[in-house]
């Protein structure tokens, strides 16, 4: 979980794609769900990108409660919002 690369979908809402513990692919993505002030901002997604369930481990859930703290704070994924290259050096 050390690599964290934000993509950006066609619309323009970014995501993150990440492995559980049984490495299935796993998605983080902002919706665009508008209740506040710009979309992406007010929901995310978080699901397989399969039909199974999503199992995380302790590290993979502090991995993503650091995330999910970023987008509350920030309302993206990234740690310089202007900065599209950016990534967490921590992850």
């Amino acid at each position: 979980m050390s690599d964290k690369i934000v993509e950006v979908t066609p619309r323009g809402f970014e995501y993150i794609r990440f492995d559980d513990r049984y490495g299935d692919k796993c998605r983080l993505q902002q919706s665009s769900l508008a209740e506040y002030e710009q979309p992406g901002t007010s929901a995310v997604w978080l699901g397989l990108e399969s039909d199974r369930r999503m199992h995380l481990d302790r590290e993979q859930v502090e991995w993503l409660i650091r995330q999910l703290s970023l987008w509350l704070e920030t309302g993206g994924f990234r740690e310089q919002q202007d900065d599209p290259t950016a990534t967490d050096p921590a992850d």
